[in-house]
């Protein structure tokens, strides 16, 4: 980029009310003349042959409008850090714009590169046209106003976060706990990383403070069903040791049951044995008697012939033969009969409802405690709960408060930078008064802005001659911060009355009614 840049020369063609000018520049330059004459189109020209607008930067078309032509020439000569070149810009006959630098014909992107190379036009205009500034957009005025202003280092908007005194040295400034937060973190994170860490819908203040109302509910619930349990035994150990007591009775009870059942299961089984044996009994006596009341056949069941003795006597001989097996199975019967009666009576049926009453009474006493601790195992279960939904909030809290302080202390540190790159900024200007940050009350934030102000009045509201005024301290400051020197034309100087301190050309316009076009120079040696 150009450091330095001073006009050696521009000429114009059907450029405007000008039919062929030439303008030979030197330190100083003034223009005078009647209104319409074309002192502001002198002005004009160099910017329009760069850029193809006028001295605010609007795009611009100067062909005539008063009389006929053929084409609308403008040439610059300038030197560019003691290095002499020429752009040119026409529109000729058919309309059609034409670029050339050092009298060669060159394609509008390469014409547009050139100048690009050379010097920002925001920079340029601004400092070459002292009411330039002053028509940006609020955002592209503070943007140029800060291109050049370095932001204060990190260490000092720490301190003077921490600062207690105004004649403390910084050296003697022992960070508060906000700065020392800061101080801590940003050797891992920068600022920024840190808002987007804790700050917005996705930050942890967000998700802790989401997570703290959810911890809340679930104390409070937890709570609710504590206390809703019936009140703790006094003596919790002494419950268990009567329910363990208790169960050995029962163990005790139940032993006896089961002994006492398999008694009784063995005397009904004799007393089942019995009685089939006493059917058995009858049943033989009925066979017996059956056989014994048998008729002895004196003839053949066959062909009806009477038997002879000797057969009758083998019948004879048969029945008797049965009825001795009869009375034989029916003696063993009865015998066996006997024998069981005998047992049967040897015994006798225990009666158990007692133990089972007994039994049945200790278990209702030790389900109670049973349920008195368990109850209290619930509670006890319960309430670690409960202490651990607590712990889990007061955690979430804590990070919660913790991700509010590193963003209020991030707030900090931004508003403590906006206010020490004001003053700086700020120490460079006279008159005028900026402002670079404005705070919002609804956010509790500083944000970008950007207004000036001379003597306490919005520029809008200022006379011809205060706006020179404000114009040329503007451009003071953008000539240090930049380095950039460039011509500087002051257009309507007849309404200026202070001094000029000017890095480089002036040129200047003023009015004298009846005067026709003047151009007069001045080389300051």
């Amino acid at each position: 980029m150009a450091k330095q840049v001073r006009f050696i020369r521009w000429a114009g063609k059907n450029f405007a009310s000008l039919r062929d000018i030439v303008v030979e520049y030197g330190d100083i330059t003034k223009l005078s003349g009647h209104n319409g004459e074309g002192k502001s189109t002198i002005g004009t020209g160099p910017v329009w042959t760069l850029w193809g607008c006028d001295l605010f930067g609007n795009k611009h078309n100067p062909s005539p409008t008063t009389y006929d032509f053929d084409r609308v020439f403008s040439v610059l000569t300038i030197s560019i850090d003691g290095e002499e070149s020429t752009f040119a810009r026409e529109i000729n006959e058919k309309g059609a714009n034409v670029f050339y630098i050092n009298d060669v014909p060159v394609k509008a992107k390469e014409y547009e590169a050139a100048v690009a190379d050379l010097f920002d036009k925001e920079d340029f205009l601004s400092l070459y046209n002292p009411g330039f500034f002053f028509t940006q957009h609020w955002t592209k005025q503070r943007a140029q106003i800060l291109k050049n202003s370095v932001l204060p280092a990190k260490s000092e908007v720490l301190a003077e976060m921490s600062r207690t005194d105004p004649g403390q040295k910084p050296k003697d400034i022992e960070l508060n706990p906000a700065a020392a937060k800061l101080d801590e973190l940003t050797k891992k994170h920068s600022l920024d990383d840190l808002q987007k860490i804790h700050g917005g819908t996705g930050g942890q203040k967000s998700k802790l403070e989401k997570q703290h109302i959810a911890d809340q509910s679930r104390t409070k619930t937890l709570q609710e069903q504590f206390d809703r349990l019936p009140a703790a035994p006094d003596d919790i150990e002494a419950a268990k040791t009567e329910s363990a007591a208790l169960l050995e009775q029962i163990k005790t009870i139940e032993k006896q049951i089961d002994a006492t059942k398999i008694a009784n299961d063995q005397r009904s089984a004799v007393q089942s044995q019995l009685a089939a044996t006493r059917e058995q009994v009858e049943a033989a006596k009925d066979r017996y008697m059956k056989v014994y009341n048998e008729p002895i056949e004196d003839t053949c069941p066959s062909c009806k012939r009477p038997l002879d003795e000797e057969a009758v006597k083998a019948v004879t001989d048969s029945k008797e033969k049965r009825k001795e097996e009869l009375r034989s199975e029916h003696a063993a019967l009865v015998a066996k009969r006997k024998e069981l009666e005998e047992q049967l009576a040897g015994t006798e049926m225990i009666d158990v409802s007692k133990l089972w009453g007994d039994m049945r009474e200790l278990e209702r006493k030790r389900d109670e405690l049973e349920d008195t601790i368990h109850a209290d195992k619930a509670r006890q279960g319960l309430k670690n709960d409960v202490e651990a939904a607590k712990q889990a909030e007061d955690e979430t809290l804590a990070a919660l408060k913790e991700s509010i302080f590193i963003l209020d202390a991030i707030k900090a540190y931004r508003a403590k930078e906006a206010e020490l790159q004001a003053e700086k900024v700020q120490s460079l200007f006279t008159r005028l008064k900026i402002r670079l940050f404005k705070y919002v009350k609804t956010s509790d934030e500083w944000e970008p802005d950007f207004s000036i102000q001379m003597d306490g009045k919005d520029y809008a509201t200022l006379s011809v001659g205060e706006k020179i005024t404000a114009g040329l301290e503007l451009t003071e400051v953008l000539f240090k911060q930049s380095e950039l020197i460039v011509p500087t034309f002051v257009d309507g100087i007849g309404e200026y009355t202070g001094e000029f301190k000017i890095y480089g050309q002036l040129i200047t316009a003023q009015a004298v009614k009846g005067r026709a076009l003047t151009i007069e120079t001045e080389d300051l040696g």
